[in-house]
């Protein structure tokens, strides 16, 4: 079985988009998809990074640990809140600390947002910025809206039919690229 992480992006007090990760991780294992386990931001927080990793004398134990398990990963999803229709700086900070290790590193894109408006400006500007860094980046995007009515703080679904029928898509073209390009 493939290894999934899932980067849970928002590091707000009262956030939102951790349920959205929570929710796919559930899905991912509840329907024997993946491995997974989610790189909270929020549970590492990382100071700004002022260097890559490669450059840096003596990296954190933190930083070393999230890097480990971004690694060993098949696939990655990002799950990023959308901050003012761009990603928060928790997201850009832990782009910026890595660059080799995102080439080739197969990649799923989900905005979060609280709106009923998806986060399509979010998803791709990420999908630039990772992209050039060497990143494949699935074509197929999950868009959480409306995530305070939708999301459970656990992650359950309030209608979990509908979540899993419109994240399914993503996960489908996830993992079918994680297996034709990994194996």
């Amino acid at each position: 079985m493939k290894n999934i992480v899932i980067i849970s992006t928002s590091v707000r007090e009262g956030r939102l988009g951790h349920s959205v990760s929570l929710f796919l991780k559930n899905y991912l294992i509840e329907n024997s998809i993946a491995n997974c386990e989610i790189l909270d931001l929020k549970e590492y927080d990382f100071p700004l990074f002022d260097e890559r990793l490669i450059y840096q004398k003596n990296p954190s134990a933190k930083l070393l640990d999230y890097v480990d398990r971004f690694n060993k990963a098949d696939g990655v999803i990002i799950v990023s809140s959308v901050y003012n229709y761009s990603y928060p700086a928790s997201l850009k900070n832990v782009i910026d600390v890595l660059y080799g290790e995102w080439k080739r590193k197969v990649v799923a894109l989900t905005s979060a947002t609280m709106s009923t408006t998806e986060g399509l400006p979010t998803a791709f500007q990420i999908e630039n910025t990772i992209s050039q860094m060497g990143a494949i980046v699935s074509p197929v995007k999950y868009f959480a809206t409306s995530i305070a009515s939708e999301f459970n703080e656990d992650g359950t679904a309030t209608d979990k039919e509908k979540m899993e029928k419109r994240a399914k898509p993503m996960i489908d073209e996830l993992m079918w690229l994680v297996e034709k390009l990994k194996d």
